[in-house]
């Protein structure tokens, strides 16, 4: 029975790993289908009659002129859901309202999930397995066992509507044949006390064979850590010998690989899922063990994208390779060509449709005619600790001013580097390394139009304070670059006010 078992799981996987794995054409044939399902599904709602959606034909005249909308235009539809309208945004009942994890300081927002909504998060998951196991041949995800750390399961109840993290929901929608090689469980999960949460992690796992580990890498790295100060080992593998694979989600796994590799005390199999509270967007289509992770669509997903450089909107069938784009998704919700506000890079259309993530609108940093985004920063960021061959805990980069000229202030969280560091030396390779990565920047500096970096150096307890303030709020994305010098010192008064004590009145302001 088990080996029909594992046939069965088998076929389901490679149909669809095939259903995935597909050129430009495939994706867009699929996109059209999409758009099909979706007019049936949203037919009779509001939302479907108030935005001229009944009034489109095709993927492909929905994907050129649908207009774009944001999230505070379907605030009023969801806003009716909470109080219990229907027939706005879908004709399905609201199971739950998935809640943003908030860092950026504004109010969480609120995402309507039903029951087609869910099943997209859950079928992420599995193309993200038919991925895995296509990739590593001798794991078996039916059967490994497996340490996942998510948000809490629990939801919380006001005038009868759920609300929650999305991490959490799928958490305590884990299926029964996976709850038994899935650890901690979700009692432990939901208690709040993160040190009596640390101790229970450790005595549901240190006596099993984990194989596999899932979870936001920062936390990774943090049950890492107290897994073997308390076991006195060297490594994570002295612990947990056959671990070899870990899927994450939420950030880029370029910053911490080589923290995570250096704790396990092997290179490991990394494999991540492109999503949001809003939408599930890609499926992590490589193993990014030694390089960038690389997407495929959500096949269950319909998308339009903006050019960055002209704003005009196409479908699938109008992506370029190595063109940039703002991504729009629409989901089961009615969420109706949403925009993400995040930029992709097309990196190939065949034989496989594949993207990498850049960031966000809006985020990166711009001082003079440059314009340096978090992909750059994080790149200059992860070859300076080849370079140096000392690990980068964390970073911080903000503006600032030295010589009355603006230039970039680099914080650098590293024990290694704050005992001995000449940060005469980092400045002149961050310099460097940006400028190879960006050359608006390498040509301001060569203009003298940007004065050189500023790098500051602090002991990686500081990082560990910002992370014990915030790990218990959901979906907790630490902040790494800072647009104004402003946001950066209100951001140190709020959470990490030893941190600018440590630097200083006038270390980062010149």
């Amino acid at each position: 029975m088990k080996n029909l078992k594992a046939k069965v799981a088998d076929l389901y996987l490679s149909t669809l790993y095939k259903k995935l794995a597909v050129d430009q054409n495939s994706v867009t044939e699929l996109q059209n289908k999409n758009f099909k399902k979706l007019n049936k599904t949203l037919a009779g709602t509001k939302i479907f009659r108030k935005t001229g959606l009944n009034n489109l034909n095709s993927y492909k005249e929905f994907s050129e002129h649908f207009e774009v909308r944001e999230y505070n235009d379907f605030k009023p539809y969801i806003d009716a859901h909470v109080h219990g309208a229907k027939n706005i945004l879908s004709k399905r009942d609201v199971k739950y309202f998935g809640l943003t994890s908030g860092t950026s300081g504004k109010d969480s927002k609120k995402v309507p999930y039903n029951k087609d909504m869910i099943s997209s998060f859950q079928s992420a998951q599995k193309y993200l397995a038919s991925v895995i196991t296509n990739e590593v041949k001798d794991l078996n995800l039916l059967t490994a066992s497996r340490l996942s750390y998510g948000s809490t399961p629990t939801t919380y109840e006001e005038d009868g509507v759920s609300f929650g993290y999305i991490s959490g929901i799928l958490t305590a929608k884990t299926p029964r044949s996976l709850k038994k090689v899935t650890y901690p469980s979700l009692d432990t999960l939901s208690i709040e006390n993160w040190d009596t949460k640390m101790t229970e992690i450790l005595n549901q796992t240190i006596h099993q064979d984990i194989k596999v580990a899932s979870g936001i890498p920062t936390y990774l790295i943090s049950i890492f850590e107290y897994v073997l100060e308390k076991t006195g080992k060297q490594f994570i593998s002295e612990v947990w010998p056959n671990f070899k694979t870990v899927i994450y989600g939420a950030t880029t796994i370029d910053q911490y690989r080589d923290r995570l590799n250096e704790l396990v005390g092997r290179k490991l199999n990394y494999f991540g899922i492109y999503a949001s509270t809003e939408a599930p967007i890609g499926i992590g289509i490589n193993n990014a063990r030694d390089g960038k992770q690389l997407y495929a669509f959500h096949p269950d997903i319909i998308f339009t994208f903006n050019s960055v450089d002209s704003f005009e909107q196409c479908g699938v069938e109008g992506l370029k390779v190595n063109q940039d784009y703002f991504i729009n998704t629409t989901t089961p919700n009615g969420m109706i060509n949403y925009a993400m506000k995040d930029i992709i890079r097309i990196k190939s259309v065949s034989p496989m449709l594949t993207f990498e993530v850049l960031g966000r609108e809006g985020s990166g940093i711009n001082l003079a005619a440059e314009k340096t985004t978090d992909e750059q920063v994080l790149d200059t960021v992860v070859e300076l600790s080849k370079k140096i061959g000392t690990n980068v805990d964390h970073y911080f980069l903000s503006p600032t001013v030295k010589d009355n000229k603006p230039c970039y202030c680099w914080t650098i969280f590293s024990d290694e580097l704050s005992k001995s560091s000449n940060t005469g030396n980092i400045e002149k390779i961050v310099d460097e390394l940006l400028s190879k990565y960006n050359n608006d920047y390498e040509d301001c500096r060569e203009d003298n139009i940007i004065g050189s970096p500023v790098v500051n150096i602090a002991p990686s307890n500081f990082i560990k304070t910002y992370f014990d303030l915030y790990k218990n709020k959901g979906q907790f994305k630490m902040k790494t670059v800072f647009g104004s010098n402003d946001d950066f010192q209100d951001f140190l008064n709020k959470s990490i006010p030893s941190l600018q004590n440590f630097l200083g009145e006038v270390s980062c302001q010149f």
